[in-house]
């Protein structure tokens, strides 16, 4: 069997979002397109990467004959469509691997098909956390999975946004946070230089020049440019990237 058309524009394309350039996901997880890792198999997802819509689509096709295809060797019972659109979604969502190790599968394989909407319910989580997107996923999923042609799920009501990645901090930095530590003995260090010139100094001139002729000011201003410099590019490259 093959994912309908319809499901693929409801279940995958509505959640997974559709991303020409590569960006993390809630896991930080290289992703593109509509939520192509390199785990999937061929293009290999780097930072930075781009395609076109085209492009996205034709990664989407090649997806989902290998998770169309897994879903067809796992599952021992039949299926109506709408039930195969949503395990092939599911396993597409949460991987091959959960699905075959799941008590899901084994429900859907006992012919225990009034418990899958509770097994669905089950996957809800990235990162160890409750994700709004994963449990408007699941729900629609459900839906799906007890649809049948009197009853509609309409795609304009099951549109979702994806849960952004969560940004890391410069707190979380251990980059950042030594470069910050560095610049604060190194500070210290220049300000003590600083108060033993002012009391040896007649004059303001006097200080400057004692104080550009004193290696350990020099080498304490050193160390703060070079920590503010280090900080500085962490920040830079979390704000951008987040990692």
């Amino acid at each position: 069997m093959q994912m309908s058309p319809p499901a693929i524009e409801v279940l995958v394309k509505q959640f997974e979002g559709l991303k020409l350039e590569a960006y993390r996901c809630p896991a930080n997880v290289c992703t593109i397109g509509y939520g192509h890792t390199s785990q999937a198999g061929p293009p290999i997802v780097f930072d930075g990467m781009k395609i076109t819509k085209q492009q996205a689509d034709d990664i989407l096709s090649s997806d989902l004959h290998k998770f169309e295809a897994a879903v067809d060797e796992l599952v021992k019972v039949r299926l109506t469509q709408n039930q195969f659109d949503t395990l092939v979604d599911f396993a597409y969502n949460a991987g091959i691997g959960a699905l075959k190790s799941s008590t899901l599968l084994r429900k859907v394989n006992a012919g225990d098909f009034d418990a899958v909407p509770v097994e669905l319910m089950k996957w809800t989580k990235g990162g160890g956390r409750v994700l709004p997107g994963l449990v408007r996923r699941r729900q629609v999923e459900i839906a799906w999975w007890n649809k049948t042609d009197e009853h509609h799920v309409d795609a304009e009501e099951t549109r979702a946004t994806p849960d952004p990645a969560p940004q890391r901090t410069m707190a979380e930095s251990k980059q950042g946070n030594a470069a910050l530590v560095t610049a604060s003995f190194a500070s210290v260090g220049a300000v003590k230089e600083i108060t033993a010139q002012a009391k040896d100094a007649a004059d303001t001139a006097d200080q400057l020049v004692g104080l550009l002729g004193n290696t350990n000011f020099l080498i304490m201003s050193a160390i703060v440019g070079l920590a503010a410099a280090i900080w500085y590019w962490r920040k830079k490259n979390m704000d951008r990237d987040g990692v």
